[in-house]
């Protein structure tokens, strides 16, 4: 199947290959032959698809991926993807809550933002939709209403919360993984650029 993918994008290039979590596919050290044979592929392209075909990876824990892979040759760009900062959460959040219907479109957003330090694009998206569903569940029952931005503001607790969760389970996860296989060095060292605008 892999085989099919780069075959297709090298028929109908210009094309891009989309690789997305491709740090999961290495990271229990039993993936030696795909490893080998994506590094194969990859070279393949270098010489036949020069500036034709170009493969896009994303890695949560970059540790995960075989050093060869990440090479300076085979990779000619990194972008590290950082938390947004203040002035992006309020971007993000203006946006997110500017879309909603009256009066949660009025919700003070500088109450919010305080409360989203370390959140993702994806949390503050979360939080939105989230204190728009604890909004809708009030109204339909009929109870006393609170401030708009209250909502959002327990929404955000809950999203921190869960946030906190995933962090300890993926802590257990990481203390029982199996010992990385032989193509790791611990001592690699992975050069990038990092992305000013990323959010």
């Amino acid at each position: 199947m892999i085989h099919q993918v780069f075959q297709a994008a090298k028929d109908n290039a210009p094309a891009v290959i989309f690789i997305d979590d491709s740090d999961v596919i290495f990271e229990s050290g039993q993936e030696h032959g795909l490893y080998r044979y994506l590094l194969t592929m990859l070279d393949g392209l270098e010489s036949e698809s020069a500036g034709r075909v170009c493969v896009m990876m994303t890695a949560m824990d970059v540790g995960n991926l075989p050093p060869a892979l990440v090479r300076s040759g085979r990779i000619e760009l990194w972008l590290e993807m950082r938390l947004p900062d203040q002035m992006a959460r309020t971007g993000i959040l203006a946006q997110h809550i500017g879309n909603t219907a009256a009066p949660l479109n009025e919700a003070n957003i500088e109450r919010i933002i305080e409360s989203t330090e370390h959140f993702t694009g994806a949390d503050l998206k979360r939080t939105v939709e989230d204190g728009k569903a604890l909004y809708a569940f009030d109204r339909v029952s009929e109870i006393e209403m609170k401030e708009v931005t209250e909502y959002f503001l327990a929404a955000a607790v809950t999203v921190r919360e869960s946030k906190e969760k995933y962090a300890e389970a993926e802590m257990r996860a990481n203390a029982s993984r199996h010992s990385r296989p032989v193509w790791f060095n611990p001592d690699s060292h992975f050069d990038y650029v990092e992305s000013e605008d990323a959010e």
